[in-house]
């Protein structure tokens, strides 16, 4: 990684990353919405969901290696 590199970058077309373009909001919301439809889980979630149910601080403890 360099200075201008994202932590979380865009991915290109063809599934190479970007590290100097950043991950945009639209991106991350079709992933949720298609892992939604996916699961069958009725409903709608967007990224809000992930600040106020916890997920924040399950990826912060979460334990490594296990």
């Amino acid at each position: 990684m360099v200075e201008d590199d994202f932590l979380f970058p865009a991915i290109g077309a063809n599934g190479v990353l970007q590290p100097g373009e950043l991950l945009s909001h639209d991106t991350v919301q079709k992933w949720i919405d298609e892992a939604v439809a996916g699961s069958g889980i009725p409903g709608t979630f967007s990224t809000h969901c992930y600040c106020r149910g916890g997920a924040q601080y399950r990826f912060m403890f979460a334990p490594v290696g296990q």
